[in-house]
């Protein structure tokens, strides 16, 4: 190699070395602030907008999977509020039977029918009052509620459908029964039994969709992981090789440092020539 004055080959190659390490370890240290792979499209188009694609389909995961544990709670008041319902009824039942036993008195069975008629006016006011953030459960206005559990647009896999019933007197067919008769008491009696069994069966579906909306929650915490998991492959830095890459790039980097300053010395060796 020629040593001149006006070029510097050394000092150019030197540069461009150091130009190129300097930018690696710029990108090395960034990534790992990150915590990224892909930083931007240029780093990897593909892996950027598949991943980019999945995250979005775990955020609409994530909040399917508060859907179905908020449906489950849902039915969970629901089912509280029957419960009780069926805990009057049966205390109605036991005073139909007893207001239908000869033995009694009319003064007897109007103070059995005073708490009769105050149980189905209770049984009323809770069909009218359990409600969930403002939806009311048991009055029949609810009628079937869909919940989202899927981040589609197909309700047949999205959704599930659970069916509300109404716990009203009047829906239960006892409305305006009294006891203060042997023979209304009988009638009631009978008619407490046939409410008795649509409230279990109303109870069976609620606990049936809240099976099925607990199920459905762990499945998609299930989806969840693998969709993060195949995310995080795609995005995510590797630590450990990102961390022996950034150890390189300083060393190359201060390699580049000191071998710039050695090339930008060698113009000073001509000087020797004319001692």
């Amino acid at each position: 190699m020629v040593l001149g004055v006006n070029s510097n080959f050394a000092a150019g190659m030197a540069h461009r070395s150091l130009t190129k390490s300097n930018a690696g370890l710029s990108l090395a240290m960034a990534r790992l602030a990150a915590g990224r792979r892909v930083l931007s499209a240029k780093d990897d188009a593909a892996a950027l907008a598949i991943g980019s694609r999945l995250g979005a389909e775990i955020v609409g995961l994530v909040q399917a999977q508060s859907n179905a544990r908020q449906g489950a709670s849902m039915l969970q008041v629901a089912d509280g509020g029957m419960a009780q319902v069926n805990d009057m009824l049966t205390r109605m039942k036991s005073l139909a039977v007893q207001a239908g036993s000869g033995h009694l008195t009319s003064s007897d069975r109007a103070a059995l029918n005073t708490e009769y008629q105050s149980l189905a006016s209770e049984i009323d006011r809770v069909a009218a009052a359990t409600n969930f953030a403002g939806t009311k459960l048991l009055d029949g206005s609810a009628g079937a509620i869909s919940i989202k559990v899927g981040t589609g647009a197909d309700p047949a896999s999205d959704s599930i459908l659970v069916a509300l019933g109404d716990a009203s007197t009047a829906a239960l067919a006892i409305g305006g029964l009294d006891i203060s008769s042997q023979s209304g008491a009988d009638s009631a009696s009978a008619a407490i039994s046939n409410a008795i069994d649509s409230v279990q069966s109303l109870r069976a579906g609620i606990g049936a969709g809240q099976n099925r909306l607990d199920y459905a929650a762990r499945n998609i915490g299930t989806a969840i992981e693998n969709t993060e998991a195949a995310r995080s492959n795609l995005m995510d830095l590797d630590v450990a090789a990102a961390t022996s890459n950034l150890a390189a790039m300083k060393i190359l980097t201060q390699a580049g440092v000191a071998m710039l300053a050695q090339a930008n010395q060698q113009p000073k060796h001509l000087l020797k020539l004319f001692a």
